[in-house]
């Protein structure tokens, strides 16, 4: 009698391991949604949520899933073997290193730009773009790596040589002097200038949308002459491996188009 049991109970125990994995199945994988993973530069953090949710809503089966950091930190990530479906970098040499190494698809395109702005704590020795330069006045800008770095570097030594404003040619060397920290993205110079752990630091210009969206008070931002300031350009791109890539270029042009031009601009971004 024995062996009727023996026939019996793999069959059994197939049928209860076979239902709860067949709706693990259905609730896994039946809807044939499309996920788009976007890597994305710090300073886009809330233009691109808006983006993604614009574009999701006239693409109902897709999720648009955002990856933000600092460009060179992400570039680095996808030079290891990471995987995106599109790379929108806060300055064309993070890209650029990725088209010369085969990883980009096509030609980047140009979307949006920005600019620089002293941000420091309202009650801080920093009232003027000549305070950074003060003695003992604590500083903080991004890596000089990362865009908002180099882009930082490249305004201190546009200030000191524009003989109007009247900095000197030491300005950049006394403010560099000052350098508490230098900090991976642009979002960790605005956060040490907000908590109050620095006295002052370089961002961008978005940032003071962004700190009125927040409710931050207990910064200001110093606005600095066009004609020392810099032209950050913000190129986009679909990844030569992208697992989605109509998808991704469909994202890339609804970044290029009016709707998601209107939406850069609400965050303060300029035209490319």
């Amino acid at each position: 009698m024995s062996i009727p049991m023996t026939q019996t109970l793999p069959a059994r125990q197939f049928k209860l391991l076979f239902i709860p994995l067949l709706f693990l199945i259905v609730a896994c994988g039946g809807d044939g949604g499309e996920t788009l993973r976007v890597f994305a530069a710090s300073s886009l953090t809330g233009a691109f949520n808006d983006i993604a949710r614009a574009f999701e809503a006239e693409n109902p089966e897709v999720e648009v899933e955002l990856d933000f950091g600092g460009s060179q930190r992400l570039r680095s990530q996808l030079e290891f073997g990471a995987k995106a479906d599109v790379f929108a970098s806060a300055d064309s040499i993070q890209m650029d290193l990725l088209v010369a190494a085969d990883l980009v698809s096509g030609a980047p395109a140009d979307f949006a730009s920005n600019a620089l702005v002293v941000i420091a704590i309202t009650d801080g020795p920093v009232k003027e773009i000549s305070d950074l330069a003060l003695p003992g006045v604590r500083v903080v800008l991004g890596q000089e790596a990362v865009p908002v770095g180099a882009y930082s570097r490249q305004l201190l030594e546009n200030l000191s040589k524009d003989a109007a404003l009247g900095l000197g040619l030491g300005f950049k060397y006394d403010v560099l002097e000052n350098l508490v920290s230098g900090e991976p993205n642009v979002s960790f110079v605005f956060q040490k200038v907000a908590l109050g752990e620095v006295d002052a630091g370089l961002v961008y210009e978005t940032d003071m949308a962004a700190a009125v969206e927040m409710g931050i008070r207990n910064v200001l931002f110093i606005s600095i002459p066009v004609a020392a300031n810099v032209n950050a350009r913000y190129p986009i791109a679909v990844m030569e491996d992208a697992s989605e890539p109509e998808l991704a270029l469909a994202f890339v042009r609804f970044v290029l188009s009016d709707a998601g031009q209107r939406l850069l601009d609400a965050h303060g971004f300029g035209s490319p």
